[in-house]
């Protein structure tokens, strides 16, 4: 076992179950396989390299079948229930209850997230408490622990624009000292999508988005 452990939170990507604000503009079919290529893409770089133990904290509904067929070697557990907070909660008290020193969990709605922002977040884990990385709608994409503090995951309206702030907020109140990565964007809206395309024009992911688009319009 190795002392850093990556959660990656994802779900399958059911036509109608992912990316229905983007679907609103592209449609339902054209959303599930955007997020499907992210999804994909995000999960292949993450395992790219043997640093970390990685988990893939599913959704209870979605299959383990769809993330064998990327990678047949990677581990795969259910999300506890709850709010996204109570998910990352239970998650984190379970990794550190198996004698991990740094935890970091990330979603899959960030397609510019690679294993170089892990291993510097496993880095700054080492002289730091918590990393965030802050994403331009207010949350956050990735957050790194060097020991559990139950109490930022409580008391923080999940989802919104405050979700950033309401963790620097309880972090200052607690004395825990917190390192930030760059600021990156969630793909849920169609900006977001054609942001990413404009800002990574000739990216293997940009090309295959637009491959996607092409073929629903």
């Amino acid at each position: 076992m190795k002392k850093e452990l990556l959660l990656l939170f994802a779900k399958e990507p059911v036509c109608g179950q992912v990316k229905t604000r983007l679907g609103k503009n592209i449609g339902m079919k054209a959303a599930s396989s955007l997020y499907d290529l992210m999804l994909r893409h995000i999960i292949i770089n993450l395992i790219s390299v043997n640093n970390y133990d990685v988990i893939i904290c599913k959704t209870q509904e979605s299959s383990k079948a769809y993330f064998k067929e990327i990678s047949e070697d990677i581990i795969i557990k259910d999300q506890p229930e709850g709010n996204l907070g109570q998910k990352m909660y239970g998650v984190f008290e379970q990794g550190f209850a198996l004698n991990y020193e740094r935890i970091c969990i990330a979603g899959t709605d960030c397609p510019a997230i690679s294993h170089v922002d892990i291993l510097k977040t496993f880095e700054l884990l080492k002289t730091c408490k918590l990393v965030l990385g802050p994403s331009e709608d207010g949350g956050y994409y990735l957050i790194g622990l060097s020991a559990f503090y139950p109490q930022l995951f409580a008391d923080i309206s999940w989802s919104t624009e405050n979700v950033f702030s309401s963790t620097i907020a309880i972090a200052e109140s607690l004395g825990i000292t917190c390192s930030l990565l760059a600021s990156r964007t969630d793909i849920d809206e169609i900006a977001d999508l054609e942001n990413y395309m404009s800002k990574y024009p000739e990216a293997k992911l940009s090309l295959a988005f637009k491959e996607v688009l092409k073929n629903f319009a």
